[in-house]
């Protein structure tokens, strides 16, 4: 036995076992004399050479490693190194060195890793080892980039994570929870560092959590948090690890910045509390001019089965009128409102003199300034300011801005209206020392459905759009609008700024008095389901010296068609089984139809249904109601 132990210390101690040893190792070995010389290389070494296309003379026993190592070091800073390294070995100034590099080849790339080592064993200097580690570096690649995507996935969903060793109070943050808390990285933190950046309301909500947690329910909690000198609002959920005895041992969890989703909420919350205020005052709004209209409608049966109360008629057909004016004005409103909205107003701009038309707002306005008690004052200039704008658009803006000071002004108070030239603009300004403008409202007060609060002690008409149409429209004209009060009590100012025309005199204006009061004789059918409805233009029309036929359905329209032989049709669109569309299709598919004119009769607005309606053969739309001077002009002009 002691024969065998000796045998075998001396094979390995042989030469040849080292030999065979060191060929089986698969890295590529090679051992280097002080003069960086190969005098050694393994199997490894060889069978790397020859499937690579080495030359003898360059890899193997013989070949001058540095020599090599020169030559490549002036264009690969991976060689230069190397070159370095084996120097200093040879030098006696390190033991060791090792580098990682790349063997670049068409279509792969291969990464290895050299180590050198100094050999005290003459004439052996250095020994040189080459490993692959390709899957290695891939596997590395591979984690780098998903840390890379992890930390950007971090960042755009605005979630950090945290981890907490309970037993040590150690806090763990994410860079992403640490750019949302604005923590410096190298803080170590704790949980009472977390508490203290808590806002100071919900730092009982959050231990509250907390302390829930650790008896064992969900920490899922939304708390404020000082960051940047400012609020945030935060998420924060976490999973609890408990050790064997049930105590907790550590927590993970993610936090997610919430703040711009608590501002949406916010203004989400604001914009549901301005509807429901909308609905409130539109039902206010509505059932205000709806009391006098049936008071009037009663009192007008009354007068009509009392004799010698006849005389009282007038007021009540002004009050009837003046009512239904405020209705048809609120539904214009919504309509226009809503047109801006989905960008469906077209400017129809002529060339006009700003003075000229302000002074028919100011004839349009002057019943609401005078229920009022209201003394106007005008500072017009006695030059023209000429515009390049939509006549009815501008007369919008002003009548707003004039029936507002009306509306907001006590009684007997004082309104003016001034105009000017400054430099290529056009300056209005429409004053008033009525209930003014609190500060806080002054900033939204071109919003749409703000108003000034009704419990200031003047609950006026309207829905709080006028003000936004105003904004809209002057925008459209490249112009600007701004308001100014110095608060409650103090009245209020709107300026208005648009830009003159470049020279130039304004369009002149279109005399349509000619057209007033002109009776026709013309045979006219209306067509509507609605039997108020056509009835009542029926009577009108006929005021006006016109034959009129009612239908109450298309099919009823279509027997009158060839029965009545009408000269113009007016037809409502929205009518049960066969609609307006259908009707005016069937009346252009007959001979008497063809060139008879049509007009289309609707509440929707006219872009929602103009193109649908000249597709279907129409001539002309008009909006219900139907303002009274526009039916009289349309009869003269068919």
């Amino acid at each position: 036995m002691i024969l065998e132990k000796v045998d075998c210390a001396e094979s390995l101690d042989s030469g040849s076992f080292l030999r065979g040893a060191i060929d089986a190792l698969p890295h590529q070995i090679a051992v280097l004399d002080h003069d960086g010389v190969v005098i050694a290389v393994n199997e490894s070494w060889k069978r790397f050479a020859r499937e690579n296309g080495a030359s003898s003379r360059a890899a193997f026993v013989g070949a001058d490693y540095l020599h090599n190592c020169r030559a490549a070091a002036e264009t690969d800073i991976y060689a230069l190194r190397t070159l370095v390294g084996l120097g200093d070995i040879l030098a006696g100034e390190r033991d060791q060195f090792s580098i990682e590099y790349p063997c670049r080849a068409p279509g792969n790339e291969r990464w290895f890793l050299m180590h050198a080592a100094r050999v005290n064993q003459p004439p052996a200097a250095v020994v040189v080892s080459h490993t692959e580690i390709t899957d290695r570096k891939r596997m590395e690649e591979a984690l780098r980039r998903g840390q890379e995507d992890f930390a950007l996935a971090q960042q755009v969903g605005q979630i950090g994570w945290w981890r907490l060793e309970t037993k040590k109070n150690e806090l763990t943050w994410s860079d992403e929870t640490r750019r949302i808390f604005d923590a410096e990285k190298a803080a170590p933190l704790t949980y009472d560092d977390f508490i203290a950046m808590v806002h100071p309301d919900d730092r009982a909500i959050v231990n509250g959590r907390w302390d829930a947690a650790l008896n064992g329910e969900a920490y899922d909690v939304e708390h404020r948090i000082f960051a940047d000198g400012r609020v945030k609002w935060v998420r924060e959920r976490a999973y609890l690890e408990f050790d064997a005895a049930g105590a907790v041992a550590s927590a993970f969890g993610i936090v997610q910045d919430i703040t711009e989703r608590k501002a949406a909420e916010a203004a989400l919350r604001d914009a549901d509390r301005r509807k429901d205020e909308f609905l409130a005052t539109l039902a206010h709004e509505l059932r205000n001019p709806l009391t006098p209209i049936r008071n009037a409608v009663h009192l007008l049966r009354l007068n009509s089965e009392t004799p010698g109360r006849e005389n009282r008629n007038p007021r009540l057909f002004e009050m009837v009128e003046r009512q239904v004016s405020h209705l048809v004005r609120l539904v214009d409103d919504l309509l226009e409102v809503s047109r801006i909205t989905r960008g469906k107003i077209e400017l129809r701009k002529e060339r006009l003199d700003l003075t000229a038309l302000l002074r028919h707002v100011v004839d349009a306005s002057q019943p609401a300034i005078q229920r009022g008690g209201h003394e106007l004052r005008m500072d017009l200039p006695s030059e023209p300011l000429i515009l390049d704008a939509d006549p009815v658009r501008l007369s919008q803006i002003f009548t707003n801005l004039l029936d507002n000071a009306a509306k907001y002004t006590e009684a007997g108070g004082t309104i003016t209206l001034t105009a000017a030239r400054q430099g290529a603009a056009a300056t209005i300004s429409v004053r008033d020392n009525g209930v003014g403008i609190p500060a806080e409202l002054l900033p939204r007060v071109f919003e749409i459905f703000t108003q000034v609060d009704r419990s200031l002690g003047r609950a006026q008409g309207g829905l709080g759009i006028g003000l936004a149409l105003v904004r809209s429209l002057v925008e459209m004209h490249g112009g600007s609008v701004e308001a100014d009060s110095a608060g409650l009590g103090r009245g209020s100012t709107f300026v208005v700024r648009l830009p003159l025309a470049a020279g130039g005199a304004a369009d002149s204006e279109t005399e349509d008095g000619a057209l007033q009061g002109a009776m026709v004789s013309r045979r006219v059918l209306v067509i509507d389901d609605d039997r108020d409805v056509a009835d009542s233009l029926a009577m009108f029309l006929e005021t006006m010296g016109a034959t009129v036929r009612a239908a109450y359905s298309g099919d009823a329209g279509l027997d009158a068609l060839g029965e009545f032989d009408p000269e113009l049709v007016f037809l409502d669109l929205g009518m049960p089984r066969m609609d307006g569309y259908e009707t005016a299709r069937r009346i252009r598919s007959r001979p008497e139809g063809r060139r008879l004119p049509l007009v289309a009769l609707t509440g929707w607005g006219q872009d929602q249904v103009c193109a649908r309606a000249r597709a279907a053969g129409f001539d002309r739309h008009l909006t219900k109601p139907a303002d009274l001077d526009a039916l009289q002009n349309l009869l003269v002009s068919l």
